[in-house]
């Protein structure tokens, strides 16, 4: 009886952590970047530390209106 092997290569799942907002506030460094998260996230949302700094960034980018 022969044993067939295939060398298939091994894919490793990365975990994504998600966090709420809550946890991005109790987290931030300054009350700016605080200040930044209590606008920008959403009450109930998960987020990945790259998403919120992105929604962050994108807010920054706007323009105030009057």
């Amino acid at each position: 009886m022969t044993q067939e092997t295939t060398n298939k290569p091994k894919t490793t799942k990365q975990m994504v952590r998600k966090f709420s907002k809550t946890a991005f506030l109790e987290s931030a460094a300054t009350t700016k970047e605080r200040l930044e998260y209590e606008v920008v996230l959403q009450d109930g949302t998960m987020y990945t530390k790259e998403e919120a700094d992105k929604l962050v960034a994108e807010w920054k980018q706007k323009g105030v209106c009057f």
